[in-house]
């Protein structure tokens, strides 16, 4: 879903502020403080769910990005 809406700011001119207002400053570092704490802390899951988590997730933006950028017309 982040990835579709990289494209679209992209495509919209939003070049500027993409990076701010697409992840947030406070919802990365959320979002890595969590998955630390799963992995070391609660010991949920392990390396495995690390890696897999990565890996799913960039796989995720590599299908998202062309899609995004087939549809989101240029302006």
């Amino acid at each position: 879903m982040a990835a579709f809406f990289l494209v679209l700011m992209e495509r919209r001119g939003i070049t500027e502020l993409r990076w701010f207002l697409l992840p947030g400053f406070c919802g990365g570092l959320g979002t890595f403080s969590a998955i630390t704490y799963e992995v070391i802390e609660r010991g949920e899951g392990g390396p495995l769910y690390l890696f897999l988590n990565v890996i799913l997730c960039l796989i995720a933006a590599a299908i998202m990005v062309p899609f995004a950028r087939k549809w989101v017309p240029v302006r």
